[in-house]
């Protein structure tokens, strides 16, 4: 044998052994690599239409839709459920108790009931995984915003303003100064109830049935101060939003409208199709997104005035 083949020989052995190690740790990456599922809900007045001991029917819901993460607005009367018993005479609904029973053993609720009776639509995040880097944020937003980290993402769960353009835009004014102050290759998950239109749904709104709505509602709830400066629909607090550079996930899968009310109980702010429900993804996050879609099946039809919106993305 000449002395040529045993170095080629042995040159061989030496590359295969490197590949080997490699591939490994190539088959290793992947296996680490997981689906998240991630739903956002504003479930009316705390799931009040889910009159059964414990929320029962709503907890059976999510255990058969099993999120890994779920963005809630609307959870009047829930307590975080941090102790154990309640005060003497409390009947509070436990955030905790509820989380747990479909398997998701960690929450965070923006505030507890108001101890005065009034209603405050707190918004709430339950996870199963470890939520952490928690603020809440009560100051100039009327229900409040959760922002946190799960599993190295960023999330902020939030529910705007329902009668006021001008508020709104302050309410996204600050989460996005709060993001621009953030390093800038973070991740971002930013979702919950706008109660806003899109620029992206134009077409969807050009027969002017929700503006007119609007300008009939005003009438009877003087309050309802939704419409731009101009007596139009306000497509401002969504823009800012889109030229921040986050990406639409419902739109990105479904180029078509897709309204999130109302849904078959009712919806008091719209007898026309609308989609005021939004789940954003940071830039950065474009290549990791699945799929996206709002949730229609005989559960959510008559459980809530809107429809959850689901994202699935590659962690």
């Amino acid at each position: 044998m000449s002395k040529y083949w045993i170095y080629f020989k042995y040159r061989l052995v030496f590359f295969l052994f490197l590949l080997i190690p490699l591939s490994y740790i190539h088959a290793q990456g992947d296996a680490k690599k997981k689906i998240i599922k991630l739903i956002s809900y504003n479930v009316y007045w705390g799931m009040k239409q889910d009159s059964t001991k414990d929320k029962s029917k709503f907890a059976e819901w999510i255990r058969k839709q099993d999120p890994d993460i779920l963005a809630l607005q609307e959870m009047n009367g829930f307590t975080a459920g941090i102790y154990e018993f309640a005060p003497e005479g409390a009947n509070p609904k436990n955030l905790r108790k509820l989380a747990e029973s479909y398997g998701h053993p960690y929450c965070v609720i923006v505030r507890e009931p108001s101890t005065d009776g009034s209603v405050t639509f707190p918004v709430a995040i339950t996870s199963k995984y470890p939520i952490v880097n928690v603020h809440r944020v009560l100051d100039n937003n009327i229900h409040g915003y959760i922002e946190a980290e799960i599993e190295g993402y960023h999330f902020i769960v939030t529910h705007f303003h329902p009668f006021s353009s001008e508020k709104r835009g302050y309410e996204v004014d600050q989460i996005l100064a709060t993001i621009q102050s953030k390093p800038s290759n973070d991740k971002w998950l930013f979702m919950g109830d706008l109660n806003s239109v899109s620029p992206l749904d134009k077409s969807a709104y050009k027969d002017n049935k929700l503006r007119n709505f609007i300008r009939e509602d005003r009438k009877k709830r003087p309050y309802n101060l939704n419409l731009g400066k101009d007596n139009e629909l306000d497509y401002t607090i969504q823009q800012k939003i889109l030229d921040f550079g986050f990406i639409d996930a419902l739109r990105l899968f479904h180029p078509e409208f897709e309204a999130t009310a109302p849904t078959k109980l009712f919806y008091d702010q719209s007898k026309s199709p609308v989609r005021y429900d939004y789940l954003y993804v940071s830039g950065n996050m474009k290549k990791d997104l699945i799929k996206c879609d709002v949730i229609k099946d005989e559960f959510t039809d008559l459980y809530s005035d809107h429809y959850p919106v689901v994202l699935y993305f590659n962690n």
